[in-house]
């Protein structure tokens, strides 16, 4: 099971951080795995929402919602010539110096069929877009350029393939920032220019 997890420092309020983050509808202007998204049903955890490379919406459930620390969203199980694949989309928050807040920005993929042989693509896919997606939902958030909003983030270590799900939390987030900032990403396209990723299904 894939899993990919990066730190974000943001000069704001934790609460507000939370607010914006668990509004579904709010991916789509920054995180990679979404392409569009909207509120569906007299629910409001449920949306459907374009996952890259399909033509047709899924369903993700907000499945976590405790505020202001936690909050995930699920896609539904998406079928493909190999197999299929289950996106979850995690954040967890805390406050961090100067009033500002700390979120781990986090993607597990859940495979089944040959899908399975190739958590490595996936992992490195998710590696390589995530770091990019935490600089432009810091972007967001506070009309930041793209340099400052690189140096918010900060990676630790990608825990591709499984191991523990609940992350190392503020004192491990601490060590991960001690690190410094991941070194710059290579030019990133427009954010409506969504990069594909693999496998493209059919549906």
């Amino acid at each position: 099971m894939p899993q990919v997890r990066v730190y974000v420092s943001i000069p704001l309020p934790v609460e507000e951080v939370f607010g914006r983050l668990a509004d579904g509808c709010g991916l789509a202007a920054w995180h990679s795995g979404v392409v569009s998204v909207r509120r569906v049903g007299s629910w409001e955890g449920e949306y459907r929402y374009r996952f890259p490379g399909r033509r047709r919406e899924c369903v993700l459930r907000r499945v976590v919602c405790e505020p202001p620390s936690r909050v995930s969203f699920e896609g539904q199980r998406m079928w493909t010539p190999l197999g299929w694949q289950m996106p979850r989309y995690d954040f967890r928050l805390w406050p961090w110096e100067g009033g500002g807040c700390r979120v781990e920005v986090g993607v597990r993929c859940v495979l089944g069929g040959a899908m399975v042989l190739l958590w490595p693509v996936v992992a490195c896919g998710w590696r390589r877009d995530l770091p990019a997606d935490a600089q432009a939902l810091y972007e967001r958030l506070t009309g930041a350029g793209e340099r400052e909003a690189e140096a918010a983030v900060a990676g630790v270590g990608p825990a591709a393939g499984g191991g523990d799900q609940s992350g190392p939390g503020p004192a491990g987030a601490a060590r991960g920032q001690e690190a410094g900032p991941l070194p710059p990403a290579s030019p990133r396209p427009p954010r409506s220019a969504r990069r594909f990723r693999f496998p493209a299904p059919n549906g």
